[in-house]
């Protein structure tokens, strides 16, 4: 892979600024480049299929985040685009279907998709708020990070809530072993993404990754009863 015009891409291995990963022989044939700094393939996910590459982000492999986060050219800002609106509305049903569940039988909460919408909002400001704070930090302190590859890692990091949909045809949704494992799930993936983002420690990582998550989950508690409340109020609900 040749680098586009201005276009520059990392060693996974030892995140060495590169201008190309492989080069074209005769015919469709490549040869992976060799890092400078470490002597390794600069990335050697350019010949692995997309279910090893997600295979090792689930075994949380800082160089696969590092492969879809600088060098991967298949993983579009429409991807992304996509995974967000997926965590929002996947997020957003799960927060529905327990609101209802709560709710006594006759009340019409599954015929009645205005709360779903004000689920979906309160999704959106809970990873908005996590993407803003690691935004804020990395802009503070890493003034020269890139803000794209900021957004993008904070999204990586939150697909394990996705297998929230899952856990509710299963009827596992409300068990806590579940939640409890997919929150850990969610939390070291992120520690990981944002690692791979910004280049730091665990400890650091670890730090900024909980603060984020505590106000993110923080808004969203105080978000939701208000809104709810708001609406209940004014349409005599």
């Amino acid at each position: 892979m040749t680098a586009a015009k201005g276009k520059e891409y990392i060693c996974i291995n030892c995140t060495s600024v590169t201008r190309a990963i492989y080069k074209k022989s005769d015919g469709n044939f490549i040869k992976l480049l060799d890092c400078d700094i470490c002597g390794q393939p600069v990335d050697r996910y350019v010949e692995c299929e997309k279910s090893i590459i997600f295979m090792d982000l689930v075994l949380q492999d800082m160089a696969a985040y590092r492969h879809i986060l600088f060098n991967a050219d298949d993983f579009t800002p429409q991807f992304y685009t996509k995974l967000a609106l997926s965590l929002m509305l996947s997020e957003a049903y799960v927060r529905w279907v327990d609101f209802a569940e709560n709710l006594s039988v006759g009340n019409g909460i599954r015929n009645n998709e205005v709360y779903l919408y004000i689920m979906c909002l309160v999704a959106a400001s809970e990873i908005g708020m996590f993407g803003i704070i690691i935004w804020l930090y990395s802009t503070l302190k890493y003034w020269n990070k890139g803000s794209i590859q900021i957004y993008n890692a904070c999204l990586l990091g939150q697909c394990g809530r996705l297998a929230n949909i899952a856990a509710i045809i299963w009827y596992q949704s409300s068990s806590l072993i579940f939640q409890v494992l997919m929150l850990a799930f969610v939390l070291v993936s992120s520690i990981q993404s944002i690692r791979a983002a910004l280049n730091i420690g665990r400890v650091e990582s670890c730090l900024i990754i909980t603060t984020a998550f505590v106000i993110g989950y923080s808004a969203a508690r105080i978000l939701e009863p208000l809104l709810i409340n708001t609406y209940q109020y004014y349409y005599g609900v």
